[in-house]
């Protein structure tokens, strides 16, 4: 099997636009590992990826209150259920995959595509506090000094671990609690993902990834999920084989790197059409190979 690197070809942007964006979430990407492989990233998609977080808070279904006296009427459980449902689709609204200045090899964001970026996730953020379990209003807190920073014309920090995992935790709870379709995908040894059905349907994705095995050297770095072109008619199979590149042919729509042995999560919005989940094995700079499956949204 070839090696794979991240130099040449395989580091180009992807020219995916807003998708959806990660036991155990999405952290900030390093630079370093942001140009991945064999349909690599765009460079927006991984953003927060795959922190390490207490996964404990997750537990607490939209509805479920978030205090005692919340629960202490019927109409304060609907209002704690409203509140919370739409603290689900605002997560899913937010543009984590397209922050300015995330690819090192663009120019720096400017404050105006900052501000332009920073305006409406902010006004999200506002909704998903007012909906989550009082244990993540922090982590809401968290990642919204940092959105009203990039408002002010801050650059977001992608090296912030707190800021991974504030993303982390309350990517966990949409993930176990919102009701939405999930797509739990697993590699065990570096030869196939697991968890992929056939078809899967249109509208919000909680996706899920976990290498399984013991062995860092099958282990898959990063997952992307991509929708194929219009027109394209290359295969996973063709991914997997080296025969073309993700980026080449699809749009990236979400990513979910994994930190160790911990899940890692990440969101998009599926439209119909064909998609493909792929990942680089083994260890940046250089991967022992990619592998890769499809799926159907109709």
């Amino acid at each position: 099997m070839k090696t794979l690197t991240t130099d040449g070809e395989t580091s180009r942007p992807s020219r995916q636009g807003r998708a959806g964006a990660v036991s155990r979430g999405r952290r900030p990407l390093r630079r370093q590992s942001w140009v991945v492989t064999a349909g690599a990233l765009s460079v927006g998609t991984a953003l927060l990826l795959s922190a390490c977080s207490d996964s404990s808070d997750a537990s607490d279904a939209p509805g479920s209150s978030t205090s005692a006296s919340a629960a202490a009427t019927p109409a304060a459980a609907d209002a704690a259920s409203g509140a919370s449902a739409a603290a689900c689709k605002a997560m899913v609204a937010s543009d984590w995959v397209n922050i300015p200045g995330i690819n090192p090899s663009a120019p720096p964001a400017s404050a105006a595509d900052l501000a332009s970026w920073a305006t409406p996730v902010l006004t999200n953020l506002t909704t998903v506090r007012a909906g989550v379990p009082a244990n993540l209003t922090g982590q809401v807190d968290t990642l919204t000094t940092a959105v009203q920073g990039a408002k002010d014309g801050k650059p977001i920090d992608t090296e912030d671990a707190s800021l991974g995992a504030a993303l982390a935790a309350v990517d966990t709870w949409v993930h176990d609690s919102c009701g939405y379709t999930t797509l739990d995908v697993t590699n065990s040894d570096g030869t196939a993902l697991a968890g992929v059905p056939a078809t899967l349907p249109a509208g919000p994705v909680a996706m899920k990834f976990a290498n399984t095995g013991t062995d860092p050297a099958k282990a898959g770095f990063i997952l992307l999920l991509g929708k194929v072109r219009d027109g394209e008619a290359a295969t996973a199979a063709d991914v997997q084989s080296g025969k073309v590149n993700l980026e080449d042919i699809a749009d990236t729509v979400s990513v979910a790197q994994p930190t160790g042995p911990d899940p890692a999560y990440g969101l998009a919005t599926l439209s119909p059409g064909r998609y493909i989940v792929t990942t680089p094995v083994g260890t940046p700079p250089e991967f022992s190979g990619v592998i890769a499956t499809g799926f159907e949204v109709s």
